[in-house]
């Protein structure tokens, strides 16, 4: 098929190319520090666009492709200027084009959470509410998705009004000694969480560790482990912003819960934290081991704090371990048995009585001052100090404003199923301890099903080797195995003989799981050739949720 090619001596005159060009002129800009000549340069890129790209164009399949490969580009490019805006107290002159980015785009979840932001900031809140409103409808009715973890922190921060959100001071450029701007680095932190409540001894231990100068000593990792929904997110989300002011060269939040085994989407991960510190993916290599030596590089001579949430293995830590001396790591991993063998390890107790009730005030707010005392002490009761469960119930009452705690209660009692898929954002507590149950070998599965026997809440280590089948493997190592990653726990007796047993709020969600319901991807073990002892299996499905 014959047509024609136009050649031009000069680039400068084709705005996709000049659009280019002010973008890498404007990255630049930002990474030597000088965030207004960057702001101004990203503006002017973006005013080159009008209307969308090749829109008056026929096109196949690769100038189509192109075509997306602009807009997305666009978008990038109008996202990062719409933050540099913003860290420069800009929020009343970027209402307009944050409200027409988002109308254009209602399921792009920065632009929501940018405008929210400027909305606050001006005074707002109302319209900032129901941007969330209107971006969560999108989502569910156009995705079937809910908000993001991050935003729905921020609709939190917004409805507490927490003055936080209200002003942003102009941004600063540091000096170096000898007059050198620095390069400002990332600072990927979610949004804190406004109603944190206790872990005082935790957190003094972890930033006394983190936090003191002490750069000859190397890198610092600190593991935060715990049962599922004992709040590891949050702690290390509010432990690493106190930590903030002594990781000046940046902050990264790497986001593990959807990373399986697999090193090519560690690599995802890894190149998207790389293209936030300045390197182009085009400028990247390929394969994890060297994205990784690139990245210890980077870091070599910075002060950086890396945040690794939900870390399946202590391989996937390593992948994302920083090389300098002066930075630091918290990893949250539920698999203490999968932790690395350096650094501090934090255990996380359950809330006591006392901090649950502070907790369920805080996220109530006014009405639990209006709350039957004693049904609120119930409602905790039931939660066994789980921070998940007790925001999961505190959320329920405030999205139903004609229930009282006492009819939660009621509805509880006579249905436990409810409390285990009440959700706290993104998550409930049969999905957390789905995502704990998973990834077991199928050894630990079987005997953690044996656990699970209604007629037996507690178990001696002869009564497990008696009931276990032969050829499994050695009793006491897997059920050690099964401690380490929160599902069992153990009890030592006045003799100093050691008792097993399987946390109440977690036995039930296991049973849940395991009679087959959609909550988890769990197989049933009287269909799925999961290796589980026949007595077992049919007794774990008569199991008595209610115990």
């Amino acid at each position: 098929m014959g047509g024609y090619e136009l050649r031009l001596d000069d680039k400068e005159s084709v705005d996709a190319y000049r659009f280019d060009q002010l973008t890498e002129q404007g990255m630049a800009q930002l990474r030597t520090g000088a965030g207004e000549e960057a702001a101004r340069t990203l503006k002017a890129a973006l005013s080159l666009w009008k209307g969308g790209a090749l829109v008056d164009v026929s096109t196949g399949r690769r100038l189509s492709a192109w075509s997306t490969q602009l807009e997305e580009r666009r978008k990038s490019v109008q996202e990062q200027r719409f933050s540099l805006e913003l860290e420069l107290g800009r929020h009343h002159a970027l209402l307009d084009e944050l409200s027409e980015a988002f109308r254009a785009h209602p399921t792009h979840e920065a632009f929501a959470g940018q405008l929210m932001r400027a909305l606050h900031r001006c005074g707002r809140r109302p319209d900032a509410l129901n941007t969330f409103r209107t971006l969560r409808t999108h989502l569910v009715e156009e995705l079937g998705l809910e908000p993001s973890a991050q935003l729905q922190r921020l609709h939190q921060e917004v409805l507490a009004d927490r003055g936080h959100l209200r002003g942003a001071a102009p941004a600063k450029t540091e000096t170096a000694p000898g007059g050198r701007r620095l390069v400002p680095g990332p600072a990927q932190l979610p949004a804190d969480v406004g109603d944190f409540v206790g872990r005082e001894r935790e957190l003094g231990q972890l930033e006394t560790f983190l936090g003191a100068d002490r750069p000859s000593t190397g890198m610092r990792v600190v593991e935060v482990h715990g049962p599922p929904g004992v709040g590891k997110s949050a702690f290390a989300v509010r432990a690493a912003h106190r930590l903030r002011p002594r990781f000046p060269d940046g902050q990264l939040f790497i986001d593990l819960s959807a990373v399986g085994e697999g090193s090519q989407q560690l690599a995802d991960v890894l190149s998207a934290c790389l293209t936030a510190c300045g390197i182009q993916r085009e400028k990247q290599p390929a394969g994890l081991d060297e994205l990784s030596r690139l990245f210890r590089t980077w870091t070599a001579d910075r002060r950086v704090l890396v945040v690794v949430d939900d870390a399946l293995t202590a391989s996937q830590i390593r992948a994302v371990l920083p090389g300098g001396s002066g930075c630091a790591v918290i990893a949250t991993n539920r698999y203490r048995v999968h932790s690395l063998s350096i650094g501090r390890k934090i255990v996380l107790p359950a809330l006591s009585h006392e901090e649950s009730l502070k907790l369920y005030d805080r996220v109530a707010g006014e009405r639990s001052r209006q709350e039957d005392p004693a049904a609120v002490q119930e409602l905790m009761g039931l939660c066994e100090g789980l921070p998940l469960a007790i925001r999961a119930v505190a959320g329920r009452l405030t999205a139903r404003p004609g229930w009282s705690a006492a009819r939660l209660a009621l509805r509880l009692r006579g249905n436990p199923r409810m409390l285990l898929e009440l959700p706290a954002g993104t998550q409930s507590l049969v999905t957390t301890v789905a995502a704990s149950h998973r990834h077991l070998p199928a050894r630990s599965r079987e005997l953690l099903h044996l656990l699970l026997q209604r007629e037996r809440p507690r178990w001696r280590l002869d009564e497990v080797v008696a009931r276990l089948r032969p050829g499994i493997g050695d009793a006491e190592t897997l059920l050690e195995y099964l401690v380490d990653v929160h599902l069992v726990q153990e009890h030592l007796t006045p003799d100093a003989e050691l008792l097993y047993s399987v946390p109440r709020l977690t036995r039930q969600a296991l049973i849940l799981l395991l009679r087959g319901t959609p909550a988890g991807d769990v197989p049933n073990p009287r269909t799925a050739g999961a290796g589980v002892a026949g007595g077992a299996g049919v007794t774990l499905v008569k199991a008595d949720i209610r115990r």
